[in-house]
């Protein structure tokens, strides 16, 4: 009696948020049962864990891992959508997540598609899109089935301004959409909201505020974001949800060379403000130089290494590096985290939606918890809790990346390369870090989710199908 209460919290975070709330000292283990799989899996993991198909598997990781470590990612310009991403033409729009149909499609991509026909004058009014878009005229396409990412809704259209990133190791190019600034953040690229006022900024960034970025970046020949991203990960960033300090040493990088630029003094402050003021603007970089070192993996023979994780609200889907473009899906989860505001409860958040986790699959974002502890408190998690989720990532990657040693590991490495097998084998599911959607549109939190097991099954069974003659 009168002693201070201890608990311990296993499993359920909101539990242990509700004590920490009553002042009550707390600690949480993020514990779950055991994934049991089936007879099946274990037959086709041990077929792929033992012999001479497990050697060829285990050299071609090797080589998919060390193309992501090896990868030298440079922003290299600011080009309309059309003129860098893939098969993107006219009444073309991409979304994120797996392909669907637009009448199995959340809300947000639905308004997305109407908002991308009003956005390129497809269409005048409303009603004139949707009719546009059930005659069959629009083609809807996955972002990850192109060189491009889509963050959030993904509704990327021909002339939307892109960031465009170039691995200078493989030579492939991913585009990536800029973050939309602080007064219409989460346009209909970004956060399923739309309105003229938003698309007028759309129009805004790419005739007047990129610009400028756009000749800085070609006089200075590129700028590595690798340095960026090594630096930032020992500053306390994730480089998913968090990249204050990624943002900080991007702006140190670029603003002499704006400085210098023959533009009105006028556009160079407007164009430096809307970087500044922009939270987690360099997430698109991380995102690109992500995603330009997967596609340097992309039908890689024998590998089991995962190089697309995404949801679209509706399905989750993963591609692994020998299976090409082969999507493998199952039900998107939902969400844990914490709300923007105590208004929201789980009945206003769609599950995940968006291609933003493809940093998870570089080695950043929810493999690299350990970086960022505050991140992790969003879960309700300690330090010791964000070490032990990096530590528990371990066991599921191909290698360690040398270049991103964190203070917080003693300075040992972050893994890196997402192996199939090791998932089904440990039944230890990848976390993503990411944010919460509004069913309505809008961000509404962030947290974190697993990847369905489901996903890495029915890629086993695809994979073994494949190369299982030569067991």
């Amino acid at each position: 009696m009168g002693k201070k209460l201890r608990v311990v919290n296993i499993g359920i975070s909101s539990f242990y948020d509700a004590l920490t709330v009553q002042d009550c000292e707390a600690v949480q283990i993020d514990w779950r049962p055991p994934v049991k799989i089936s007879d099946e899996m274990n037959r086709l993991v041990e077929l792929t864990t033992v012999g001479e198909l497990a050697a060829k598997i285990d050299e071609a990781n090797e080589a998919a891992a060390d193309m992501i470590i090896q990868a030298d990612p440079a922003w290299v310009d600011v080009l309309p959508a059309g003129e860098v991403v893939e098969g993107l033409d006219d009444y073309v729009v991409t979304h994120s997540g797996p392909p669907i149909a637009f009448e199995d499609m959340v809300m947000l991509h639905q308004r997305g598609m109407v908002s991308a026909c009003l956005f390129e004058g497809w269409a005048k009014t409303e009603e004139e899109a949707l009719e546009l878009i059930h005659s069959g005229k629009i083609k809807m396409i996955s972002a990850l089935d192109t060189n491009t990412v889509g963050a959030g809704t993904g509704i990327i259209t021909k002339n939307v301004a892109m960031i465009v990133t170039k691995d200078r190791n493989s030579g492939k190019i991913a585009a990536t959409f800029p973050a939309e600034g602080i007064v219409y953040q989460g346009g209909f690229c970004g956060w399923g909201l739309y309105s003229e006022g938003i698309a007028e900024n759309l129009r805004h960034m790419r005739e007047y505020l990129l610009p400028p970025m756009a000749e800085m970046v070609r006089k200075k020949g590129g700028l590595q974001t690798k340095p960026i991203l090594a630096e930032s990960m020992s500053m306390g960033d994730e480089n998913h949800t968090r990249q204050s300090a990624a943002d900080l040493l991007f702006e140190h990088q670029i603003t002499l060379d704006m400085m210098q630029l023959d533009y009105p003094k006028e556009q160079i402050f407007a164009s430096m403000k809307y970087i500044i003021e922009t939270p987690r603007f360099f997430h698109c970089f991380g995102q690109g130089a992500s995603r330009a070192a997967m596609l340097g993996n992309v039908g890689r023979e024998y590998s089991t290494m995962v190089t697309a994780v995404c949801g679209n609200g509706v399905e989750f889907g993963i591609k692994i590096a020998a299976m090409g473009d082969e999507w493998f899906t199952a039900p998107a989860p939902m969400m844990e985290g914490k709300y923007t505001s105590a208004k929201y409860t789980i009945d206003d958040q769609i599950p995940w939606c968006g291609d933003s986790c493809v940093v998870e699959c570089a080695g950043l974002g929810g493999l690299a918890a350990a970086a960022s502890p505050i991140v992790c408190n969003l879960r309700g998690m300690k330090l010791k809790d964000a070490i032990a989720q990096t530590r528990e990532m371990e066991k599921i990657c191909i290698k360690k990346n040398y270049n991103y040693p964190v203070p917080n590991l003693d300075f040992d490495f972050l893994p890196v390369g997402i192996d199939a097998r090791k998932v089904l084998k440990t039944g230890i599911a990848p976390i993503l870090h990411g944010g919460m959607f509004n069913k309505e549109g809008g961000l509404i939190g962030a947290g974190m989710a697993r990847v369905p097991m489901e996903c890495f099954e029915k890629a086993m069974r695809a994979f073994v199908a494949k190369y299982g003659a030569e067991v």
